[in-house]
Order: C-alpha cells, then sequence, then structure tokens
C-alpha cells in the first residue's frame, strides 16, 4: 500500500493483558499451522510461526509518567526437506519450495551480518524483513 511495510495474508494483531492470554493464541495459532507427512517426516510444518509480542509498560511516577518498552519475537521456522527426499509433489512441493527460498535468505542474512558486510540481504524474504530489527538491523 505504499506505506513501506510487509503484506501478510492471514496476519492478526491482537491485544493482551495478561501472559495467559498469550499462551492462550500461540495454541490456538500452533493448530491452525500447516502440517504434511513427507517421506522424512510424519508431521513436518509446512509453515513458519512467528510470534511478536510487544510489551508496552507505563507507570507513574513524582515527575509524571515512564513507559517502556520491548519486543521479543518467537520464531519456530517449517521444516526444510529437500523436495526429492521428501517425496512432495504438487502444492506440497511449491510449498518445499518457499520454505526452502524463505530459509536460505535467512542464511544469507546471518553470513552478511557475521562477516560484517556492507549489504545485508533482509529484503530477500518477508521472514528477514520481519525478522530484521532482531537479527541486527536498525
Amino acid at each position: 500500500d505504499g506505506t513501506g511495510g510487509i503484506e501478510i495474508l492471514g496476519l492478526s494483531q491482537v491485544s493482551v493483558k495478561k501472559a495467559s492470554d498469550i499462551f492462550k493464541i500461540m495454541h490456538r495459532t500452533n493448530q491452525n499451522r500447516h502440517i504434511t507427512e513427507t517421506h522424512c517426516n510424519r508431521a513436518s510444518s509446512r509453515s513458519h510461526a512467528i510470534f511478536i509480542i510487544n510489551v508496552i509498560v507505563t507507570r507513574k511516577t513524582a515527575d509524571g509518567e515512564i513507559t517502556k518498552r520491548g519486543r521479543l519475537n518467537l520464531v519456530d521456522l517449517s521444516g526444510s526437506e529437500g523436495i526429492k527426499r521428501s517425496g512432495a509433489s504438487g502444492i506440497h512441493a511449491v510449498e518445499a519450495s518457499i520454505i526452502g527460498k524463505s530459509l536460505l535468505s535467512l542464511g544469507r542474512v546471518i553470513r552478511s551480518l557475521v562477516g560484517k558486510e556492507k549489504h545485508v540481504p533482509y529484503r530477500e524474504s518477508k521472514l528477514t524483513r520481519i525478522l530484521s530489527d532482531s537479527l541486527g538491523g536498525e
């Protein structure tokens, strides 16, 4: 939409007041993940799960209010079996290809950061763009 954000289909944002609400949401979303059987794994996840928890705490002091902000990313990456080895075909082969590309992009970003390269390819995938500030981006 021109705002510089990342469009992710099916993304939802939920405000919570207590930690137990977070665990309920994580459990519910885990049940919605795409899982299929491959030759390598009986229950191979076919989607990444990323939970971004933004914590905002506001406290009143004698001088006014102090607001502290923090962010926690919880990431469960999907399986990355090779297409031939896994026996994937049709839509499962397409999923495996997309998963592989995003994991390769993540590997390139990490290698660039470790090598202290001038250019870090965060924009190669949605996964690396979402996690850029946690991986070392500004």
